[in-house]
């Protein structure tokens, strides 16, 4: 554990949480969905991190890991196939079902995610390359991606619809590489964030929430006409919000107790994020809890069962497989 950064552990914790909370909170109470916001830009940061951190990526250690991560797609869906099958009469070809949840479809729609790694992925080699070679390049990235964002938030909230609308999330690459290289250079920012005060840092987080908190549901009800959180990923007081929440937890001490529970509900996140939406569908169908306060003891129900279940999946080896990236 001596060489493991758990803090990055904490921020995945973190992330899984808010990413179940976004859709079992749903818009209930635009607040806590809107934080919950943070999720995905949070995965794609911490995934930054550590591939941008290493010392080389090569194409053979890419195709690894994407075979590995094709190979828990095309299971997960042919387990969805079988019961498809059985209950539904419907026979369902899994490569296809596979096709459809990267591109945000179908039963394990959720899968976007993946489609999205991917194709990043796919360009990480020479994206390492480049960065490792010359900071100017990481830079002149991030800079260009973040002109991107904000060129396509702007142009989002001029024609009064946003654009990306009608790009499912697994292309919507300008937002996802962006956070992806903000993880990257993280960890060459560190020394200079540790030099502001922690308080002044909480405050600054506080502050950032708040006001993104604000500035969504403005932007979405006068603006955009859409109040979903994935269409406010690259706004400027999203990107604010989820940087300095991201750079302040990975500057929280933690104990060696406490590290060793993290890093054990960090085993979890891969298998929570893969069930919870299968069971919320199940569950929903039977009892859909609307009163804030249930909507919120179910959020927190739902994330400990999925947690729960894969918990025991991981003690079965070949089960094993099916949740390790």
């Amino acid at each position: 554990m001596n060489n493991r950064n758990t803090n990055l552990d904490m921020i995945k914790c973190i992330a899984c949480f808010a990413v179940v909370g976004l859709h079992a909170e749903g818009m209930t109470d635009y607040t806590l969905y809107y934080l919950c916001g943070c999720g995905v830009p949070l995965f794609f940061m911490v995934n930054g991190y550590l591939m941008l951190s290493k010392d080389t990526v090569n194409y053979s250690y890419i195709g690894r890991k994407i075979l590995q991560l094709l190979k828990i797609v095309f299971c997960w869906n042919l387990l969805i196939a079988i019961p498809v099958l059985l209950l539904r009469h419907k026979l369902v070809n899994p490569f296809t079902l596979s096709i459809n949840s990267l591109l945000q479809k179908g039963y394990l729609w959720h899968f976007w995610f993946f489609g999205a790694l991917l194709i990043l992925y796919l360009i990480l080699p020479p994206l390492h390359r480049f960065i490792k070679k010359d900071l100017r390049f990481h830079i002149l990235t991030l800079l260009i991606l973040f002109i991107i964002c904000m060129t396509d938030s702007q142009l989002s909230m001029a024609s009064c619809s946003p654009l990306q609308a009608s790009i499912p999330q697994s292309f919507r690459l300008w937002i996802w590489l962006f956070y992806f290289t903000v993880g990257g250079l993280i960890p060459m920012l560190m020394p200079i964030i540790r030099k502001i005060k922690p308080g002044t840092h909480t405050t600054l987080l506080i502050l950032s929430a708040c006001l993104n908190d604000f500035a969504n549901k403005r932007i979405g009800y006068y603006l955009l006409h859409e109040r979903l959180a994935e269409y406010f990923y690259d706004e400027i007081t999203s990107i604010i919000f989820y940087i300095l929440l991201f750079t302040l937890l990975m500057r929280i001490p933690l104990n060696t107790t406490i590290e060793k529970k993290v890093v054990s509900a960090s085993s979890l996140t891969m298998g929570i994020f893969i069930l919870h939406p299968i069971l919320l569908t199940g569950i929903r169908s039977f009892y859909d809890p609307a009163r804030q306060f249930e909507v919120f003891a179910f959020w927190i129900w739902l994330t400990v069962l999925s947690a729960l279940i894969v918990h025991f999946m991981l003690k079965i080896p070949l089960v094993r497989e099916l949740f390790r990236l």
